[in-house]
């Protein structure tokens, strides 16, 4: 959380470049997200919206609010809502965990996974984003990770 509340107080006193610097922390992090969870084509519009999103909600945070969990909160909420009204057919070239293959996941799963193997985040901060009890985190990536394993496996 470090330099998080200086950044929403920052906000709040009107300083023009203290979401700026929110997004230039968080852009990576937010872009894969949207592109592991919707592929290509919708990665980049994504991640615009959700900043744009963001920036409307900065005025009703408190300054002690953790920017990480909040913006990825936002992320996994908005990617999630996209990806079951809409199912993807788009297949970028292969990666370390193909596109392909995850979008066969379920978004639960795909998206703990994604917030895990491709983020790196620890299980206790995934719990948090997707508030969820951490038992249940645990439980949705090892399942995801189940599923891509078979996936993954000749047949």
């Amino acid at each position: 959380m470090s330099n998080a509340p200086n950044i929403i107080r920052r906000f709040h006193a009107g300083e023009a470049n203290a979401f700026a610097e929110i997004i230039e922390q968080y852009k990576d992090d937010v872009y894969t997200l949207c592109l592991r969870m919707l592929g290509q084509t919708r990665a980049e519009n994504a991640a615009e919206n959700i900043f744009l999103e963001a920036h409307q909600a900065m005025h009703r945070l408190h300054p002690d609010t953790d920017v990480n969990h909040w913006i990825l909160t936002r992320a996994v909420d908005y990617t999630m809502d996209a990806t079951t009204a809409v199912l993807q057919d788009d297949s970028p070239p292969p990666t370390a965990i193909s596109q392909r293959i995850l979008n066969e996941l379920e978004p639960n799963f795909r998206v703990a996974v994604v917030l895990r193997d491709v983020l790196r985040l620890s299980e206790e901060t995934i719990a948090i984003i997707l508030n969820l009890p951490l038992g249940t985190a645990k439980s949705r990536i090892h399942r995801g990770r189940l599923t891509l394993g078979r996936n993954f496996s000749p047949h």
